[in-house]
């Protein structure tokens, strides 16, 4: 593995930063272009003298700003942020239970990341430099001393060996340990720096990220080695020309050190990647990519043609904009100059005031009347603003920004016509989504690696403990499942909110409480994992054990588990075509749970067998019921039959429970209903004292509605 010496790693981010100079300037000036800096003295005190100032001569300048590139970067990040710009992680097949969970799981760990991360700030500031500089750029590294404090180090003596206290108890040194936790970080794109010879970012062998960093952290990273830390210590009295946004121009950085962080993407040099912490003089750190992913995402706006960066809306509109603020400026001048009106008099001529008469001036002219020269508030050049400001508009396509009204009360008209007429920024809300879609999956890469069960479980929940080795065996991740955009935003969410409303308002009697509560799930403007949990246990609890089973698990059922439902999902997972991959043991396993749940079914309907030849209750008071017998008086009619009111409710709860019973067998696969009969016949023979297997010229029949088995 090749190894790169101090001097080499300069020279590659020189060459790189004389080739983008250009772009990185644009990128710099483009910031304080939407911030309405579009003057570098915008302070001296000579413009405010000239705008407070009665008159000007004929040389003085204005210098007025009429920010339309604000407004219009605005736009852009109010139209792609509008569309509620996120990912999820779905399955790569969705016919398959593994990709589903692992689907689900993942997008639990990104949902709670987002939560926890406050990703949609971040999203917005990324979305920001998207428009404003043409490229946005965020690196997903772990940083181990943040998260969660677990405790504190133990104090260590002048040898470097742990201190005890009086009761033999470790002594804390103060310093505290935490968790660690992953983090997002935010780049701008003109402290990114690429190779010369790469045609696309992607395509570029390395990546490298510029910051000033403190000198004195710097030394504590390298404390145990003196040359490093005398190097990195000679380098702190340099002063560092840092671009500061607040104040729109360069300044001196002392206390401070430019640190380069390298990073090569796995390649044949680099099989595991390969990252360099270097300064100009020394490399302070170095060694492979934490388990090889390269943790830079990149995003750009518009693609510059035979280079590889891109650029931002901007470009196009700098023109336009100086236009505009040279014609806005000479309006201004023209109304300090010759604003006010002028009077003409002839030589001789004299102008005094007149009488005084209510609500009239008057004025006494000696000699010719004085000629009136209107002044100008520079209305010439209203047409000309204003034909620059709309082609400005149309050439940033920002006339498709109209709001867009709703009209009459049917909310699918008006779905309809919003989905029909929506505001079309395709071509660059895609390229972000993009961007979103590698971040997540990096972040789930180096979750999947970091986090342990402790950590996820915040995330995923207690109830999937058990399928957090389903979330770490996603690998390579796109195997298991893909991270596809979602744009969630107002309209997707009423149209899906009143097709579901639809379906279950016509269809929701015909389906079983399992279905019923996952489509209930999907209704999109209530927390419904809480309302219909009642309803998916039994489903969460089946995919479960058959999760378990896939990963050559034996898992152990609970008495109040639903096993009828379970067999007919075990069953139904044996229909499947990936189930002849398992290996033998794990069919086994399924065969054998198949046979645990079909003993309780039939020990249950044995129960109820037998429920009917116990004793039958006969108190409470008597009550008649439509059902004639002899009348003991006389034989010769029939009267109503009369009985113990708590023998006609035993006889009621035994016909529910046996319906009930019935009815769950009848739903099982027509296998599942044979096997459970067969061995209900077993116990009613070994109840009436025959052997199992011996032949019996009169057996019972389990009486089922529709038929017999």
């Amino acid at each position: 593995m090749p190894k790169k010496k101090v001097d080499e790693l300069n020279s590659l981010a020189k060459k790189s930063k004389h080739v983008d100079e250009e772009l990185f300037s644009e990128q710099r000036s483009n910031i304080l272009l939407t911030a309405g800096n579009h003057y570098s003295k915008k302070t001296s005190k000579w413009y405010n003298r000239l705008r407070e100032s009665s008159n000007a001569s004929v040389d003085s300048k204005l210098r007025l700003t009429k920010n339309h590139i604000h407004k219009i970067t605005k736009g852009y990040q109010n139209n792609i942020l509008s569309l509620a710009p996120q990912v999820t992680p779905t399955p790569n097949n969705p016919k398959e239970l593994q990709d589903q969970k692992a689907a689900s799981l993942n997008k639990a760990v990104w949902e709670y990341a987002c939560y926890t991360e406050n990703l949609k700030s971040k999203i917005s500031r990324w979305c920001q430099d998207f428009i404003e500089i043409g490229e946005c750029i965020a690196r997903v590294y772990w940083d181990p001393n943040q998260g969660e404090l677990v405790g504190y180090e133990q104090k260590l003596d002048d040898n470097n060996e742990p201190v005890f206290d009086e009761n033999g108890e470790p002594e804390s040194s103060g310093q505290g340990i935490f968790s660690g936790k992953l983090c997002f970080e935010p780049i701008y794109g003109f402290n990114l720096l690429r190779s010369v010879e790469a045609r696309t970012i992607d395509e570029s062998p390395w990546l490298c990220i510029e910051r000033m960093s403190y000198t004195d952290d710097l030394k504590a990273m390298v404390q145990d080695d003196p040359d490093k830390v005398r190097m990195i210590h000679e380098s702190r009295d340099e002063t560092y020309f840092v671009f500061d946004q607040m104040r729109g121009k360069y300044g001196e950085s002392t206390g401070q050190t430019l640190v380069r962080e390298f990073y090569y993407r796995p390649c044949r040099e680099y099989p595991n990647g390969y990252f360099y912490i270097a300064t100009k003089s020394v490399i302070i750190s170095e060694g492979e990519l934490p388990f090889g992913i390269f943790p830079i995402v990149y995003g750009g706006f518009d693609e510059i043609s035979t280079a590889p960066r891109h650029r931002s809306i901007i470009k196009q509109l700098r023109p336009y904009q100086i236009e505009i603020n040279r014609a806005a400026s000479k309006v201004a001048e023209h109304q300090i100059s010759l604003g006010d009106d002028k009077i003409i008099l002839q030589n001789g001529s004299k102008v005094t005031n007149g009488p005084q008469v209510p609500g009239i001036r008057t004025m006494m002219v000696n000699g010719m009347a004085p000629t009136i020269l209107p002044g100008r508030s520079g209305e010439q050049y209203g047409p000309y603003i204003q034909s620059q400001i709309s082609e400005m508009y149309n050439v940033a396509n920002f006339h498709e920004d109209a709001e867009l009204t709703g009209q009459g009360s049917d909310a699918l008209a008006y779905l309809y016509k919003s989905i029909r007429n929506k505001k079309k920024f395709s071509i660059y809300a895609e390229k972000f989504e993009r961007f979103l879609v590698d971040l997540c999956k990096v972040y789930l890469d180096l979750a999947k690696n970091y986090y342990d069960d402790q950590m996820l479980i915040p995330a995923i929940g207690r109830a999937e403990y058990i399928n957090i080795p389903e979330f770490k065996s996603t690998d390579p991740l796109n195997f298991s499942i893909k991270v596809e955009p979602l744009s969630e935003d107002v309209d997707t969410l009423m149209g899906k909110h009143l097709v579901l409303n639809q379906i279950l308002q016509y269809n929701g009697g015909n389906l079983e409480k399992d279905d019923l509560g996952k489509l209930i799930k999907q209704l999109p403007f209530m927390n419904t994992d809480e309302i219909a949990s009642d309803l998916t246990i039994n489903y969460d609890t089946a995919t479960n054990i058959i999760l378990q089973l896939d990963r050559g698990e034996m898992p152990s059922l609970n008495k109040y588990d639903d096993t009828a439902y379970i067999a007919k999902r075990l069953s139904s997972r044996m229909k499947m075509s990936d189930y002849q991959l398992l290996s033998d043991d794990i069919k086994a396993k399924y065969e054998g749970l198949i046979g645990a749940c079909e003993q309780i079914e039939a020990d249950k309907a044995a129960a109820i067998k037998a429920a009917q030849d116990e004793f039958i209750p006969t108190g409470g008071g008597r009550v008649k019921i439509d059902f004639y017998v002899q009348d003991p008086n006389n034989p010769s009619r029939q009267v109503r039959a009369t009985v113990p009111q708590e023998s006609v409710k035993w006889l009621m709860d035994r016909l529910q429970q046996q319906g009930s019973g019935m009815q769950d067998l009848l739903m099982q696969d027509k296998g599942v209903q044979s096997e459970i009969a067969e061995l209900l016949l077993n116990q009613q023979q070994q109840s009436q004292g025959v052997p199992t297997g011996e032949q019996v010229t009169e057996s019972p029949q389990l009486q089922m509605p529709g038929g017999e088995i």
